[in-house]
C-alpha cells in the first residue's frame, strides 16, 4: 500500500507549518483524501511531486535590516546590518532574492520595508528571511509576524540570538515614547505634568549610563 502522510507528516516532512499544508489543500494544490473521521491524508507521490520545488526555496533568501534614525544610518550601521546579512547568506550558499530596510522605530508597526516585505511573502521566491538581530525586525509581536510568514512558507532566520548591545540609545528612545504616549494620554499631550514626568524618566535614564 502505497505511503500517505497526515498534515501534520507531510509539513515535517517538507519543513513548512501545518496550517500551509492545510492552505494548499484548500487551494488545490495538493492531492488528498480524507479518512472516515474527516482527516485529510497525503499520498506519498505528492511529497515527490514537491520535493523538486519546495526545498529549493529555503535556498532563496531575502534580507532585512533597520536602523531607528538617519544618524544611524549615516554611521554606517545600515550598511554593516546587510553586509553582515550577505556574508551569512554567502557562507550558506544561499542566494540573495530581495532586501528590505527601514529607518524607524521598532516600535513603528507602519514601516514601508516591513509592509513591503509581508506583502510580497504570499507571492516570494525565497523562502527565508534573514535578520541580524530579532529586534531589528520588530520590538514587540515577533511571533505574529512570524506566524503570517509561515502561513506562506517562508520562515525567520535570526542570525544574532544574543541581544543586540550597539541599541541602547534605540532603547532609550523607545521607552521614551512609550512613556510620553501614555502621559499624553493620562494627561494630554500638551500638559506639564506630561512634560514633567517624560524629563524625569529621561533624566533618570541618561543618570544610569
Amino acid at each position: 500500500m502505497a505511503k500517505v502522510y497526515s498534515v501534520g507528516e507531510f509539513a515535517d516532512e517538507i519543513g513548512v507549518h501545518p496550517e500551509t499544508v492545510k492552505r494548499w489543500c484548500r487551494e488545490d494544490k495538493l492531492n488528498y483524501t480524507r479518512t472516515a473521521g474527516g482527516h485529510r491524508r497525503i499520498p506519498h507521490s505528492e511529497l515527490q511531486h514537491l520535493e523538486g520545488t519546495t526545498h529549493p526555496r529555503t535556498d532563496k533568501v531575502a534580507i532585512y535590516a533597520r536602523v531607528s534614525g538617519h544618524g544611524q544610518k549615516k554611521d554606517g550601521d545600515l550598511d554593516r546590518q546587510l553586509n553582515t546579512l550577505k556574508e551569512y547568506a554567502h557562507d550558506h550558499g544561499w542566494s540573495i532574492e530581495n532586501q528590505y530596510t527601514d529607518i524607524g522605530s521598532g516600535l513603528n508597526e507602519n514601516r514601508r520595508g516591513l509592509n513591503k516585505l509581508l506583502d510580497d511573502a504570499e507571492d516570494a521566491d525565497y523562502g527565508r528571511i534573514l535578520v541580524t538581530y530579532q529586534d531589528r525586525l520588530t520590538r514587540f509581536g515577533h511571533s505574529y509576524v512570524e506566524r503570517l510568514l509561515d502561513q506562506h512558507g517562508v520562515e525567520i532566520t535570526v542570525i544574532n540570538e544574543e541581544t543586540d548591545k550597539t541599541a541602547h540609545e534605540e532603547l532609550v528612545d523607545d521607552l521614551l515614547q512609550l512613556v510620553a504616549s501614555f502621559a499624553g494620554k493620562l494627561y494630554g499631550m500638551r500638559s506639564s505634568k506630561r512634560k514633567n514626568l517624560v524629563e524625569t524618566v529621561e533624566s533618570e535614564v541618561n543618570t544610569s549610563e
